[in-house]
């Protein structure tokens, strides 16, 4: 039977209630109430201090994995850690609230607060109302009360969970996924799985002479021993590409260094390297899941490339192809874990990664930013289903 069948109820609807961590819930709870508010959400700074992560939310229709990660300094959450500062804002738009969740959910007015132990940013608490409202003073302070509350949950739930080390090195691993890199519009999404981690990874960088690099790669196998390859992979990967040119080349080399360094360890990457005005790119993959492209004119398709073996498991010469970029043209980068999955409804027959495929096919939209395929794709797809396997997702749009 194929998922398709029943696309409706494939896969099991968001709820309002939705986290990465119930441990904020009750508190989340209790800001929503004291507000009278639609939402209340949390997002916690990460381990390098550069992004805000989405940790819990209450109220909204999306999963929580849906939301965006957020650079400190960017849209309302970002300016709110950076100051340390409250803030509200009314109208919400793609310019000041980088979340599609909050938008898609028609927030109109939100209040913010930095979430804080002592002088240490713990991370931003913030409500949300669909009606537009202004928020006093008292608002603040319930919300300042409530957020060092969790500062102190926050504290407490970090000593209890600091072995888990694969998730912290694989955090600290992805870069921050600006909204645009060079002239390209990028979106991205990690969700980890509820056992043990595996060695996904995405990474967006550009070179010396303009060009944008592409990448999204899956070590085989799981825990701490994968994410370190994983780390030495991303490290290998961006280094040699300053070297050489070609994709292809660049495999190369990673499979010369996987193999020699890395006994025992197999890997699947696909690397796109794409020069301005970014009209082409230049695709290799090694064992990996080719991206899904959908232009204006065309159905979401997956790009035709040329299949190498994966890296490990021998010196192959690798090969790339050139792949046409029409303006308005998005390219859907995505692990295993996206489509390789058993159904969500028990008793189901177990569908071929290739319906997965044609579900996210169906989410993606041509005129749609990144950051907004994202979260649909998540939340069509993936839901608040249990996830036995990461997922990492990266959307690249070319205006």
């Amino acid at each position: 039977m194929s998922i398709l069948a029943a696309a409706g109820s494939a896969v099991p609807a968001a709820v309002p209630t939705s986290a990465v961590d119930p441990a904020f819930l009750p508190l989340l709870h209790e800001a929503r109430e004291a507000l009278g508010s639609t939402s209340a959400s949390l997002l916690l700074v990460n381990e390098a201090g550069t992004v805000l992560e989405p940790a819990a939310s209450v109220g909204l229709r999306q999963t929580i994995r849906a939301a965006s990660r957020v650079p400190m300094g960017h849209g309302f959450a970002g300016r709110i850690a950076l100051s340390r500062q409250p803030l509200s804002i009314h109208d919400l738009s793609a310019e000041n609230v980088l979340n599609p969740v909050l938008r898609a959910n028609d927030i109109h007015s939100l209040l913010g607060v930095p979430v804080l132990s002592g002088h240490r940013l713990v991370g931003v608490l913030h409500v949300g109302t669909v009606e537009a409202r202004e928020f006093g003073e008292e608002d603040v302070v319930t919300l300042l009360d409530l957020a060092g509350r969790i500062a102190e949950s926050a504290a407490s739930i970090g000593s209890d969970r600091a072995h888990d080390a694969a998730l912290v090195l694989q955090r600290s691993l992805l870069p921050s996924t600006q909204r645009r890199v060079a002239g390209l519009e990028v979106g991205a999404r990690y969700v980890p799985a509820e056992g043990d981690l595996g060695g996904d990874w995405y990474d967006v960088f550009e070179l010396p002479d303009g060009a944008v690099g592409l990448v999204m790669g899956d070590v085989v196998g799981h825990g701490l021993p994968a994410a370190v390859v994983m780390g030495r992979l991303r490290s290998a990967l961006r280094a040699y590409a300053l070297d050489h040119a070609s994709p292809a080349v660049v495999l190369e080399r990673l499979d010369r260094k996987i193999g020699h360094f890395e006994d025992g360890a197999f890997a699947t990457c696909v690397y796109g390297v794409t020069y301005p005005p970014f009209d082409t790119i230049t695709i290799s993959t090694a064992g990996h899941w080719p991206p899904l492209a959908v232009a204006p004119t065309q159905e979401p398709r997956p790009v035709e490339l040329l299949h190498d073996p994966m890296l490990g498991i021998g010196a192959f010469e690798r090969r790339a192809v050139e792949v046409r970029l029409d303006p308005g043209t998005s390219l859907c980068f995505f692990t295993d874990g996206l489509i390789e999955r058993p159904h969500p409804r028990a008793g189901s027959d177990l569908p071929a990664p290739e319906d997965w495929m044609e579900l996210v096919g169906r989410t993606l939209q041509s005129d749609d930013d990144p950051e907004t395929t994202c979260s649909r794709i998540i939340s069509e797809v993936v839901g608040d289903a249990a996830i036995e396997d990461d997922i990492a997702l990266l959307v690249v749009r070319r205006p």
